[in-house]
């Protein structure tokens, strides 16, 4: 192959990945095109796909992918400090450094030596603190450090902005979930209402806030617009595995307003992205949910459903016939598992509590039939 040939393809690759959406294709495309730069060892255009890559990743739902490229690239930016610039990384280096948590077998210390280091490596630019005390909140929130999350909450929201903070939409849709966090939710509701009506919002935003509200209307018995806000709001996520948190909350609510049939379809449409995310945080949101609207179809007495599941799930059925209590569970098997393993590192028991307040969901129940003939599926 020729260099004008070779050069043609990624060329071609690019092209294809520029007009595609957000996920595996995407990512797909610029893997190839990495792959061609590798090859025939061309590192400034490595180097170039890759931070493409990143993007592409860290959108569509591979954030393990995005963090092997984001190393690469950091990697090569230090050992050519006068080849490729390190500031254009900055940005980049939050994404992946916020993501670290979503995988148990990264341990502590590996987070908090790269917290440490996204702050050493901000400073020396000049930056304020008001990114990296996000990232610490977020962290110590994830990971349940209750007293600690409250710590760097207040210092966050009373940190200057600069030019390596979040997007107003997105520090709006922090504050949001640290509202219902502590069970705020009119105060949450409130201040999403600049998210919801359109006038502030970004690349995700409102796409994970329609599933955030849907827990606090539904507890303030604000049920048509939880409804509006699941049919706006899942039609935003169904394509893009980078959701799959997000289209739990959605399971969730259908399950709470006894739309059990609607919230079947979303669990066959999306268990397949649950099976393998490398996000190990978005696959206990999804399984929690799940595992909640399955125990009400056991409650309601349905013995067995037929759906169509992807042939890597473990109790895949050619013909499509299930058990309703063995696939329930199953998934509650999963979510139970992954809470374990996040508690064992994380030193809390934040995940089982997440549990036990999903368990605890019957109480909040509320049926509101959504119009079965809205198609958001």
């Amino acid at each position: 192959m020729t260099a004008k040939d070779w050069h043609e393809q990624v060329d071609a690759l690019l092209a294809r990945a520029s007009r595609l959406q957000h996920g595996e294709a995407r990512v797909m495309a610029l893997e190839e095109a990495a792959r061609l730069a590798d090859t025939h060892g061309d590192l400034d255009l490595a180097f170039e796909v890759r931070d493409g890559l990143i993007d592409a990743a860290t959108f569509g739902g591979f954030p393990d992918k995005a963090l092997v490229a984001f190393a690469w690239c950091r990697a090569q930016a230090k050992k050519h400090p006068t080849r490729f610039e390190a500031d254009l990384l900055l940005w980049k280096q939050k994404w992946v450094v916020g993501r670290l948590d979503d995988f148990p077998h990264i341990t502590r210390k590996q987070i908090q030596d790269a917290l440490d280091d996204i702050e050493q490596t901000y400073a020396r630019v000049d930056a304020g603190k008001r990114a990296i005390l996000k990232l610490r909140y977020q962290t110590a929130r994830d990971m349940g450090e209750e007293a600690a999350a409250e710590a760097y909450w207040t210092q966050w929201v009373a940190a200057p902005r600069d030019h390596l903070t979040d997007c107003r939409a997105c520090d709006l849709d922090d504050e949001i979930d640290h509202h219902i966090d502590r069970g705020e939710y009119a105060k949450a509701l409130r201040k999403a209402r600049p998210i919801l009506e359109g006038r502030s919002g970004c690349a995700e935003i409102p796409h994970l806030t329609y599933g955030s509200v849907l827990y606090p209307l539904v507890k303030l018995g604000r049920l048509e617009e939880a409804r509006d806000c699941h049919l706006r709001g899942y039609p935003m996520i169904r394509r893009n595995r980078d959701f799959l948190a997000a289209v739990g909350e959605h399971v969730e609510f259908l399950a709470l307003t006894g739309n059990l049939s609607r919230g079947l379809v979303l669990f066959e449409k999306h268990l397949g992205w649950a099976l393998d995310h490398a996000s190990w945080r978005d696959r206990f949101t999804f399984h929690a949910a799940a595992g909640f609207l399955l125990s009400r179809l056991v409650a309601e007495g349905r013995g067995t459903v037929s759906l169509r599941l992807p042939k890597a799930f473990p109790l895949h059925q050619e013909q499509g016939s299930y058990e309703m209590r063995e696939l329930h569970g199953w998934v509650e098997t999963q979510a139970r598992e992954i809470a374990a393993r996040f508690d064992a590192r994380n030193g809390t028991d934040h995940f089982q509590k997440l549990l036990e307040r999903t368990r605890g969901l019957e109480k909040d129940v509320q049926p509101f039939l959504i119009d079965t003939e809205s198609r958001e599926q």
